[in-house]
């Protein structure tokens, strides 16, 4: 017997148990979340070895031979050395590794059903070990929630868990990899439910990523420590009349983060359609121009946060706050746009901290007794993370989280909202759905948006579906809708036009009014000037308009100039038909790539 048929066999005695406890039924789903968490959390570990044993490697062991301290200059190369290994890794291995990690996991969610490649965890480790160790700027969690992700993904494919219990886990995998590497519990809930399942709030959901995130945060805590990540002054706001100053910070942190989006996104596009070289030669070229920007900033380093830390304790002097900003954005484009593999939370914390303290020194010139230059700095690093990942609520608990300081709550909370919005106005995606917009598999609401906008409602129509006529008593329409299935019916006229169509919802304030509803018809109750689709219309379009007013079914019809009734079609149906169509028409071809 081999060892998966053993695994299997003990699974579904597992499961039989379970149903003879009564116990609950997601408890199967938490027991995987928490293997999850256990395993991401000893991943984010492995991970800082591998940070750390590079760094050491190349600036202590080899940095500090005679000869490199006679040249200093040529520590510029280390970067590139490791870019170079890095390339020939993911050209000769796994492509998907390269970059910031995070759009591949949501990709895989929306467009693959959560199927990641078993080996992603392993090469992540590696290649962003050496991205970051050797000097590359870049963060540690980009990597650690894809390899958290694939973790997730391969414990839910090995298992054959359904596919929404798949997504579940790669949401585990992404929350633990987060909560794990910045010591962030709730932070990492947060991202993985805003970012990465699309906002899903449901209990079914939040249950067991809440475990990944609680059990992977523990297990960091033991290895590394449970100090925060920055220890700094606690901040508060000085004078209700600073709001002002942190709603314009608000705004020119959402300016800033859209032009460090532009930047990482022309330089990628650059390295990856315009520079006619090898592709396991661009991460080398781009961790020589990265080594360069970084020659007389060392602060730019990957593995280096003294920078940050300066900012929120004591700012350095204006023009030099400016010059790490602006370097930090090239040095981080030319990093992961030439094909590194690092994560942009650090970099967006970095140069969050230089434009909130270089923002806090010019209000202190003017308005000296304004909150010290640290304080804007904090707020900073949320203002711009916020910006770039057009994801608030994430933004400003991770900053809380790394720094443990309340008392800037509001400050907080008021610059990150007013980025968001003003980087919204401004692009359209964030620093994550740039890339993912910019490829055939576009992505909306956590759904591949392609298979939606290709496949027509017509061949999906129910032409049995059930009706009711618009004289129909109240009476007849209670019995229909207690012997039927359905909790939504199109209304019809003489001549089978619709003229609208009636819900649970549109009976529930007449239900108890048992004086009244004898005396009324479907046209006394019916909702008007509901929306109809026509056979032509895709299956896009259908769940737009079902999820406008949270419809469970439209009326189809031959145009809406003479709304005949043609059937119905059900959000339950379209959903069932993408599901199959997302994932056979994805992943058939590449079936046997997934290992």
């Amino acid at each position: 017997m081999s060892t998966f048929e053993r695994i299997r066999q003990i699974q579904i005695k597992l499961l039989r148990l379970f149903y003879k406890l009564d116990a609950p039924a997601d408890l199967y789903l938490m027991l995987l979340a928490a293997l999850v968490g256990l395993l991401t959390g000893v991943g984010a570990y492995l991970l800082n070895l591998i940070v750390e044993g590079v760094h050491h490697g190349l600036f202590v062991e080899v940095g500090q031979k005679s000869f490199f301290q006679e040249y200093e200059s040529l520590r510029i190369v280390f970067p590139a050395v490791g870019g170079l290994i890095v390339g020939l890794l993911t050209w000769k291995f796994s492509p998907e590794v390269k970059g910031h990690g995070i759009p591949g996991v949501m990709e895989a969610v929306a467009v693959k059903g959560g199927i990641i490649r078993k080996r992603v965890s392993v090469l992540t480790s590696i290649n962003s070990g050496l991205t970051i160790g050797s000097g590359g700027s870049a963060g540690k969690e980009g990597p650690i929630v894809q390899i958290g992700a694939a973790i997730g993904s391969s414990i839910g494919q090995y298992l054959r868990v359904s596919q929404k219990r798949l997504k579940i886990l790669v949401g585990c995998g992404a929350a633990a990899g987060l909560a794990a590497v910045f010591n962030a519990p709730i932070a990492g809930v947060l991202f993985s439910i805003e970012i990465i399942l699309a906002a899903d709030f449901s209990l079914a959901v939040f249950t067991p990523i809440v475990i990944a995130s609680v059990i992977a945060t523990a297990m960091a805590r033991y290895l590394v420590g449970s100090s925060p990540l920055f220890n700094i002054p606690s901040y508060s706001l000085a004078s209700p009349a600073e709001y002002p100053f942190y709603l314009l910070m608000g705004i020119l942190g959402g300016v800033l983060s859209v032009l460090f989006i532009k930047t990482l996104y022309w330089v990628e596009d650059f390295f990856e359609d315009k520079l006619k070289l090898p592709a396991f030669v661009k991460p080398a070229l781009g961790g020589l121009l990265a080594g360069l920007v970084a020659w007389k900033m060392p602060e730019l380093y990957g593995f280096d946060d003294s920078a940050t830390y300066t900012a929120l304790t004591g700012a350095p002097d204006v023009w030099l706050l400016a010059g790490l900003m602006f370097a930090k954005i090239l040095a981080t484009s030319f990093t992961l746009g030439s094909g590194g593999t690092g994560g942009l939370f650090t970099p967006s914390l970095f140069i969050g901290a230089m434009f909130g303290a270089l923002f806090g020194s010019l209000v202190g010139m003017f308005f000296p007794d304004s909150a010290p230059a640290g304080a804007y700095a904090l707020v900073g690093m949320g203002v711009i993370v916020s910006g770039t990942i057009h994801a608030p609520l994430s933004a400003f608990l991770i900053i809380f989280e790394i720094t443990r300081d309340y008392q800037i709550i509001l400050p907080l909370m008021l610059g990150t909202v007013t980025a968001t919005i003003t980087a919204r106005w401004i692009l359209k995606d964030s620093i994550y759905t740039m890339r993912i917009s910019q490829i055939s598999k576009r992505v909306f609401g956590g759904r591949n948006k392609d298979v939606l906008e290709r496949l027509t409602i017509g061949p999906f129509i129910n032409k049995n579906a059930q009706v009711i006529f618009e004289h129909t008593p109240i009476e007849d329409i209670i019995k229909i809708m207690m012997q039927s299935s359905r909790s939504t019916f199109p209304v019809l006229n003489r001549a089978r036009q619709v003229v609208g169509i009636i819900t649970m919802r549109d009976l529930r304030p007449i239900i108890f009014e048992r004086e009244v509803a004898p005396l009324l018809l479907a046209t006394d109750i019916m909702s008007e000037n509901v929306f109809v689709l026509e056979p032509q219309n895709s299956l896009g379009e259908a769940l737009r308009k079902m999820e406008i007013d949270d419809y469970e079914l439209l009326p189809v019809v031959e145009s809406e100039q003479n709304m005949k009734f043609l059937g119905t079609i059900s959000r339950d149906e379209i959903n069932r038909r993408y599901t199959k169509e997302n994932l056979l028409d994805n992943e058939w071809a590449g079936a046997g790539e997934n290992e």
